[in-house]
């Protein structure tokens, strides 16, 4: 999650402490308009639209919470997402459960994709609760990977990507490459029942359409409504944050920015008075703005870029071109595979040309 800050003071959301940092990439005010609903507290769901309850789910990291909705169904409730493997996502689970599910129980568990806010309690809750897990057929070929240990990567290939990209000390970034990272995240692999495919429908309550929306995550699916005009989001897009685009050695998609760019535009075919249901912040009205302000993000980070690469630059080095503040940690780690996805998007555009020399990989306008 490593946007350009917002630099104005009057480029603020509702207070909703998205992150420690504040709001990250907010559109303007008018922009959008959110509901008049305070959040919920977490471990509790309130009622948002006919058959759907927001739940709040705490995180243990700077992005504090995550949102979750109960959609019902004929017998009780199916969830989408979880939150991490933590004791106060448990503590907040069981509380939506003694408040919830002693009612109308729960009956299936959805994960849009594979980051561990999203998947890491899903083993927990199947365990606990006896039901169902749903996910698309790539998230679970990547649950598979990094939570179940089949394919474990090579231990060198993190220390030879970073070096290739100009990282010189490899000591802090190289641990987030490990897949037993995201095992400590999450509470197992879940046994999943059911893979479901883009445009497939989901009969609850209403049907909801999944639409694979790719970029952020490799699999990543949205939830929507037509009748009711609903739209869970995920990550694909949130209120003030401008997700995280990455790309490194492991993807199988080798342009992730434009696959994120064309599910935007995707999405933005949905009808204008659509409420966007998203993972992180407040639900809102105005998808088609708020696609068209991370549109002309991206459009502006790419334009910078490819000034900066007059010269042939290394993804380290095309950083501070990009982002307006020090970084170190998850940060830094997030931000090198934004740049790569910026810079190779450049490269499949034409725009750029991709060259090795002493180990090191460069970016370079072909003028």
């Amino acid at each position: 999650m490593l946007p350009t800050p917002a630099t104005n003071a009057t480029e603020k959301t509702p207070a909703d402490g998205v992150t420690a940092e504040g709001e990250a990439w907010p559109s303007q005010p008018q922009r959008l308009q959110y509901v008049e609903l305070t959040a919920p507290q977490p471990g509790t769901a309130v009622p948002l639209a006919p058959g759907v309850l927001w739940g709040r789910i705490p995180l243990p990291i700077d992005l504090n919470h995550i949102n979750v909705w109960l959609l019902e169904t004929a017998t009780g409730y199916v969830a989408v997402d979880t939150g991490m493997a933590a004791d106060i996502g448990r503590e907040a689970w069981e509380s939506i459960a003694a408040n919830v599910f002693s009612h109308a129980p729960l009956r299936a568990v959805f994960i849009t994709h594979i980051h561990p806010d999203h998947i890491g309690l899903a083993g927990w809750l199947q365990q606990q609760y006896g039901v169902p897990v749903w996910m698309s057929h790539r998230t679970f070929e990547l649950a598979e990977q990094l939570l179940g240990g089949k394919y474990l990567a090579d231990p060198n290939a993190a220390e030879t990507f970073l070096r290739a990209n100009g990282v010189t000390d490899v000591t802090t970034l190289k641990p987030m490459f490990s897949a037993s990272r995201l095992a400590r995240l999450a509470s197992g692999l879940p046994q999943v029942e059911r893979f479901v495919a883009d445009s497939e429908v989901l009969q609850l309550a209403d049907p909801w359409i999944a639409l694979e929306t790719n970029g952020h995550a490799e699999g990543h699916l949205c939830l929507a409504n037509s009748s009711a005009r609903l739209l869970i989001s995920g990550d694909q897009v949130l209120p003030t944050i401008s997700s995280n685009i990455s790309f490194n050695w492991r993807n199988a998609d080798p342009n992730p920015l434009h696959s994120f760019l064309s599910s935007l535009q995707r999405l933005r075919e949905l009808p204008p008075d659509t409420l966007v249901l998203p993972s992180h912040g407040i639900p809102f009205r105005g998808l088609q703005q708020r696609i068209d302000d991370l549109t002309q993000h991206h459009e502006q980070q790419l334009e910078t870029l490819s000034r900066a690469c007059n010269e042939p630059l290394c993804a380290m080095e095309v950083l501070p071109f990009m982002f307006r503040r020090q970084l170190s940690g998850m940060h830094l780690f997030l931000a090198l595979g934004e740049a790569l996805a910026h810079l190779e998007y450049l490269v499949h555009s034409g725009r750029l040309r991709r060259s090795e020399r002493d180990g090191v990989i460069r970016y370079a306008s072909e003028g």
